[in-house]
């Protein structure tokens, strides 16, 4: 599928203009791509390698709609589809509803960071694509995103924002949880660049890990083995040094040990253990 059919482009930043070079690539024909300024367009179109630049939407046979959250409701009130077209917005906490009364209408969002375009593009292959919505343009969605290499991950209809709150930990939180880690180092005294390059490789290993033997297997670590001194200790230095981590250690750590217990490492007596490891002072207050 993609050879003669239109796809157009409403909000060409970042992950439109990405979307769009990997469908001129997969085939489809690129018609209007529209920005806020004729530049922005201009540039859009040159990065896609084709499309016609453009500051009012215009439908065609699939149009996606990649402008910022609060703006999509605008877009499709204004926007004119063709006989038949599918109109979807890439947001990922909202659903097919937010198009109405467009229809038919669905969602696509690529589960990916956006942060430079040519690398997305580059790297896309493989990667989950969340769509829902009515069933005819699920009929053309599914069968776009596997054109532009993705991988099609249906969501529920009205969950939109559970689907977007797991992405939110794996990818917005894991930044945070690097950074958390950089600044214990630090007050460690291991110097910021090092300390980023160590535990983004300590990460990167434990993705493997993750991809290799799956969930909960891939966890390791002092909770998980029931070193509730080891805990105890994290917890007292964390509260002497930098306390206003300790309630961030002390959720997390909570959620780890159900977790090794689904895993089958932590049994009853060393849960206790750890849980009265992660109160200040181990408990003993």
């Amino acid at each position: 599928m993609g050879t003669g059919v239109e796809l157009s482009i409403v909000g060409a930043g970042r992950c439109g203009r990405t979307l769009g070079r990997l469908a001129r690539r997969a085939g489809w024909r690129i018609g209007a791509v529209t920005c806020r300024t004729l530049a922005h367009a201009k540039e859009a179109t040159a990065f896609i390698g084709g499309g016609r630049p453009s500051t009012r939407p215009e439908g065609a046979a699939l149009t996606l709609i990649a402008v910022p959250d609060g703006e999509i409701e605008g877009v499709a009130r204004i926007l004119r589809m063709p006989r038949g077209g599918v109109a979807a917005h890439t947001c990922a906490s909202f659903g097919a509803e937010t198009l109405r009364p467009l229809r038919p209408a669905g969602t696509l969002h690529p589960l990916k960071s956006f942060a430079d375009s040519a690398q997305a593009a580059a790297t896309f292959e493989g990667t989950a694509c969340a769509v829902d919505g009515d069933a005819a343009a699920m009929k053309l969605l599914v069968p776009f995103v596997r054109a532009i290499g993705g991988t099609p991950l249906r969501v529920k209809a009205g969950q939109k924002p559970l689907y977007h709150a797991g992405a939110v930990f794996a990818s917005n939180y894991l930044v945070t949880l690097l950074e958390t880690g950089v600044r214990l180092f630090e007050e460690a005294g291991v110097q910021r660049a090092a300390a980023l390059r160590a535990l983004t490789q300590l990460a990167l290993g434990t993705l493997a890990n993750v991809e290799a033997v799956g969930l909960p297997k891939a966890l390791t670590g002092p909770i998980e083995r029931g070193d509730a001194a080891t805990v105890r200790r994290h917890v007292q230095s964390i509260l002497e040094r930098i306390p206003r981590l300790y309630p961030l250690y002390s959720l997390l750590g909570t959620h780890t040990a159900r977790i090794a217990v689904a895993k089958g490492t932590l049994r009853r007596r060393g849960l206790a253990s750890v849980a009265a490891a992660l109160q200040p002072l181990g408990g003993n207050r």
